[in-house]
């Protein structure tokens, strides 16, 4: 989803941050032909950019209603020994939401709606799927480390 750029901060690494109207937060790396902002590293072209659209990630992945309970936990899963179902359009039971929490690497996770969602998960990004919602989750490169939290209404 495209939101606005507000500001600009310097996070703990000394790279330049996009703050968004939503609250979250992009970093911002000139690193050709992914990231093309060779701007961000003069004031004059951060204050140039402060209204752009930016693709905020964290507010297209759904989220977890207040009212459910955690009920169960997986356990942690490793490449290699990842579930064939979660490579396949793996859903939960009715009312069950489930939370994709990575404790190490790199985790694809697509949500195969209409059009399908796609995200790359970390220890910052979590992953939520929706009831009866397929999905599908795969390594991104190198080791991973997962498990999933299963949250149903109590």
């Amino acid at each position: 989803m495209k939101r606005a750029i507000t500001n600009f901060h310097l996070d703990r690494y000394q790279e330049w941050v996009a703050d968004l109207e939503c609250g979250h937060e992009v970093t911002m790396r000139h690193n050709p032909p992914y990231q093309n902002c060779s701007w961000v590293g003069s004031a004059k072209g951060r204050q140039e950019h402060i209204g752009d659209l930016q693709e905020c990630v964290s507010c297209d992945m759904p989220e977890l209603p207040d009212d459910l309970k955690l009920t169960e936990t997986s356990p942690v899963y490793q490449k290699g020994a990842i579930p064939e179902q979660f490579g396949s359009g793996y859903t939960t039971e009715d009312g069950v939401w489930a939370k994709i929490v990575v404790k190490k690497g790199l985790l694809q996770f697509l949500i195969l709606s209409d059009p399908s969602i796609g995200f790359v998960l970390d220890e910052h990004l979590c992953g939520v799927v929706k009831p009866g919602v397929k999905h599908e989750i795969k390594p991104a490169m190198g080791d991973v480390e997962f498990y999933v939290e299963f949250y149903q209404v109590i």
